[in-house]
This record gives C-alpha cells, structure tokens and sequence, in this order.
C-alpha cells in the first residue's frame, strides 16, 4: 500500500471515529417570561413579546416564539410582599417554553421585544447566561427579563388602531 493512501484511509478512518465519538445534544428545557418594568407580564392581550435564543458565542439561532397566556395575577404581582426568592409567575402567567438541544454548556443569549400588539411602544431587552446541557431553566419564572417603557391606548376618543 502506498504512503500517500496509507494516509488517506487514516485520514478517514479518524473522522469517522471522531464523529462517532462526537458529544450527544441533551434536550433542555427554557422558560422565558417578560414583564413590564413595575408592571405585569406581556401576554397574549398585548400581543406578547418576541423572544429569541441564540448561542452568544456563535450567534447560532435555538429558538424562537412569542410569549402568550395572561399578564399575570394583579393582586399577587403588585401587592404580594417580594422576598429574595420571590416567584411573580402563577398558573397561565404568559411565557415562552422552548426546548434547546445543546452538547456543552453554553452561553445562551435571550432577547425579548414588546409589546407587539403596540409596535410604536415596543422596546427591546436582552441577557445572557450560561445554560448547561439537560439543565431545564423552567423554575420559579424561570428565565425573567424585566422591560422598561410604557404602553398606552387612548380609549376616548377612539384612535385608528385595532
């Protein structure tokens, strides 16, 4: 056998044994809920929030979606005294739940942009951590971003918008 496809065979041998070896992505679970700044979550009457996830690393897009269920319960939310571990999440609180596949722990980027149903109002918030492989990020509200701005519908006299 001749050096030159000695080296060939090698050279595939070695990829077909590395890419057998390769690391199996773990599903994992990822829970996004926005909430207004001093206010309540952007669920479906508002249209929601668009959320993005990306690997911060490569930009690589995991998952998309819009967050919906309802802006959360007004009594619990805004006069619930809030301890350290303070969860403002109850039963149909509006989220979005994604299920990532992921091979090594990794920088998870997530956007958020609302309210949608008020694009003039929309503004944009992002965080980053890291997320490892079969590590759900789903408990208490799971991963919260917190939306500065304000939203406004004038209820007399009637606008143009529906």
């Amino acid at each position: 056998m001749s050096s030159s496809r000695f080296h060939t065979l090698l050279a595939i041998a070695i990829l077909v044994l590395g890419a057998s070896l390769t690391a199996q992505a773990t599903p994992t679970t990822i829970t996004v809920r926005v909430m207004a700044m001093n206010g309540k979550f952007l669920g479906t009457t508002m249209g929601g929030a668009r959320v993005i996830l990306r690997d911060a690393d490569t930009g690589r897009l995991l998952a998309s979606g819009l967050t919906s269920g309802s802006t959360g319960d007004t009594e619990h939310i805004m006069k619930t005294p809030h301890q350290r571990t303070f969860t403002y999440s109850t039963e149909g609180s509006a989220a979005f739940t994604a299920v990532i596949d992921i091979d090594r722990p990794t920088r998870v980027e997530v956007t958020a942009t609302g309210p949608m149903a008020n694009r003039g109002a929309a503004n944009t918030v992002s965080s980053t951590q890291w997320v490892l492989p079969g590590k759900d990020v789903t408990g208490g509200d799971g991963w919260l971003l917190e939306l500065r701005g304000f939203s406004v519908q004038v209820m007399a006299p009637a606008t143009h918008i529906k």
